[in-house]
């Protein structure tokens, strides 16, 4: 397992205390999983026995004295002379074994290093201390679901849930369940998958309610209905016993209660967006005002203005997208290119609903996929 390492005040030398400070930097490599490794660099004090840049590390509940010249034989006054590892405030050095193999001196502890102790190493010319004690890690909890709107049409396609760090793939249903206003759940809202959709670093999971219980007509639809009625309410609900990617539980459990609406059968056409511009020589964002709620993870890909870097916010219930630069804008003219794919929150493309009858009209079917370019001027 990674260990952090902290450098606590050294215990010989005062090159040592400038040195040991390249022990904090290096400790980003503990958090991300690096094996615990500590690189100092200073002259040593006592001649022949180390060379002037040396490392320190603890791998694999070894602990490694990197760049000794001094042969396989101990000294005279034995190893501890040379590397001596403390654990806590003891005055005695640890029992264990010494070899030197390829530049290193390894000390092999006689018993496994405990994870909440900490060791005191010191050497010729400077020493340090090795924590191993397990850095607290927070544990895992909902940040958000989308749509985040309060009423939600009776025909949405899905829902995003986003957690604050990586979660467990596997158990989703278990642990996800819709609700009615009788606090019941409602088996079958949700499309039953063999593969949960999370996005490659499992902080996103997308939800789909059930297609077949959405488009009209439909056995599923005729049947059992949409999963969502207007006028009722609802409470999304996730409960604290699912595991994130470490195995810890979430913090808490997380609802998110929203009313049934209208359903929603119409294109979700940029002849009706409103765009405002910003003025030249500002940082003010570009804004796109929706009439309606849209898809939030495809708004955060599929909207961009060619050739300027900038910071995309999501607002107003996903009714608003807009668009900071970087760098002041310039006067002049641009584009904002959409893709094609981009959808409202239940599943209408720019230019055809989701829910149509391709045999009553076959205009409306699926095109390829290509980009929308909106044109605006900055003065």
């Amino acid at each position: 397992m990674p260990r952090w390492i902290s450098n606590r005040r050294p215990f010989l030398s005062a090159a040592a205390i400038i040195s040991s400070a390249a022990a904090i930097i290096s400790s980003a490599a503990a958090i991300i999983g690096a094996a615990a490794v500590v690189l100092l660099s200073m002259a040593l004090l006592s001649a022949g026995l180390l060379n002037a840049a040396y490392r320190a590390e603890l791998r694999d509940g070894e602990f490694r004295l990197q760049g000794w010249n001094g042969g396989a034989e101990p000294p005279s006054a034995g190893w501890e002379s040379v590397f001596a590892i403390y654990a806590g405030g003891s005055r005695t050095p640890m029992l264990g074994s010494y070899s030197a193999e390829g530049g290193a001196l390894v000390f092999h502890p006689r018993f496994p290093l405990a994870g909440d102790t900490g060791y005191r190493v010191q050497f010729p010319g400077g020493g340090m201390v090795i924590d191993t004690a397990q850095r607290r890690v927070l544990a895992a909890r909902v940040v958000n679901v989308y749509p985040s709107g309060d009423v939600l049409p009776s025909n949405t396609l899905r829902l995003y849930i986003y957690f604050s760090a990586p979660m467990s793939a596997g158990d989703a249903s278990g642990h996800l369940k819709l609700l009615d206003e009788a606090g019941n759940p409602l088996a079958g809202a949700f499309l039953a998958l063999d593969q949960e959709l999370w996005d490659p670093d499992h902080r996103r999971l997308t939800v789909l309610f059930d297609p077949g219980r959405i488009k009209r007509g439909l056995v599923p639809a005729r049947q059992a209905g949409s999963p969502i009625v207007e006028g009722r309410r609802y409470k999304l609900a996730i409960d604290r016993g699912w595991h994130d990617a470490r195995g810890g539980l979430l913090v808490d459990d997380f609802a998110k209660r929203f009313t049934g609406g209208a359903p929603d059968r119409t294109p979700a056409s940029p002849k009706k967006w409103r765009l405002d511009a910003p003025k030249s020589n500002t940082w003010e964002p570009l804004i796109v005002d929706f009439p309606k709620a849209m898809d939030y993870a495809l708004l955060e890909r599929l909207l961009d203005v060619p050739g300027v870097p900038g910071k995309v916010t999501i607002a107003r219930n996903e009714t608003e997208w807009s668009f900071k630069p970087d760098a002041a804008w310039k006067p002049g003219s641009y584009q904002l290119h959409v893709g094609s794919e981009l959808e409202d929150i239940c599943g209408n493309h720019l230019d055809r609903p989701f829910d149509v009858d391709l045999r009553i009209n076959p205009a409306t079917a699926p095109s390829s996929a290509h980009t929308v370019s909106i044109p605006f001027r900055v003065r």
